[in-house]
């Protein structure tokens, strides 16, 4: 979860299920009535909806610290339509009692312990589906420590990993495939009708950022975060997003 992937830790124990053959099910983008917003160039077989509830879950979440890595689950939904797999992301999850720094965030038995009581306390049918975490200052990409968590605990079908930079207000997300990983072009935003003006506002301050960040390129950041600047430069207003067939 770190640049430096000497120094990265994260620690994660999770019940793997055994493998069942995924339930089918309608493709978000045929159903009447669901606005699509696009946050990158989603398309093809990497069909991951999230939800604007989720997606406003999530940056809150990663807005509460800029000094260290912090994370958490995304609960949801994955099964197969006549388009692919489907991923659909309803709630982000927040990890508390963490040991978190500028290069590192670890998640104790406890932090699991915590989310998976907040999981059973739910009515509804959901499931750990993927994660994300904060790389603050530092650019989004997968270091090594992250792709080995994203394919060891979460390289199933559909299944996602997200990282934010929330200096820069930048995302992007990750799935594996046949033991490889890769940033996929992007994702769908969800949302009722009267949520629409709401998300558009939302995603037009973000940037999706597929390209992976210079290996050293992390230093530069690092050492000018600790020179202590004065304030941050915010990233230019991107263009606000059309709806999109999907």
């Amino acid at each position: 979860m770190a640049p430096n992937d000497d120094s990265a830790e994260l620690e994660i124990e999770i019940e793997q299920a055994p493998a069942t053959e995924l339930a089918q099910g309608p493709d978000p983008a045929d159903e009447e009535g669901r606005s699509l917003l696009k946050l990158g160039q989603p398309g093809g077989q990497q069909r991951v909806f999230m939800a604007y509830a989720c997606l406003k879950q999530m940056l809150a979440h990663t807005q509460r610290n800029l000094d260290a890595e912090i994370g958490g689950i995304l609960l949801g939904r994955i099964f197969r339509s006549d388009k692919g797999i489907v991923t659909i992301l309803t709630e982000a999850v927040a990890a508390v009692r963490t040991d978190a720094g500028l290069g590192h965030v670890t998640f104790s038995h406890e932090t699991w312990a915590d989310l998976y009581q907040y999981l059973e306390s739910l009515a509804t049918d959901t499931d750990i589906v993927g994660w994300y975490h904060t790389h603050p200052g530092l650019g989004v990409f997968f270091s090594r420590q992250d792709r080995f968590i994203q394919e060891n605990f979460f390289g199933g079908p559909g299944q996602v990993g997200i990282v934010v930079d929330p200096v820069a207000d930048s995302v992007v997300l990750f799935m594996s495939h046949e033991g490889e990983t890769a940033a996929c072009n992007g994702f769908w935003v969800t949302g009722a009708e009267e949520d629409v003006p709401a998300a558009r506002q939302l995603i037009a301050k973000l940037t999706y950022a597929k390209q992976e960040a210079a290996r050293g390129g992390w230093l530069e950041s690092w050492g000018q975060r600790l020179q202590g600047a004065l304030g941050r430069k915010q990233p230019a207003e991107q263009p606000v997003a059309d709806d999109e067939e999907a």
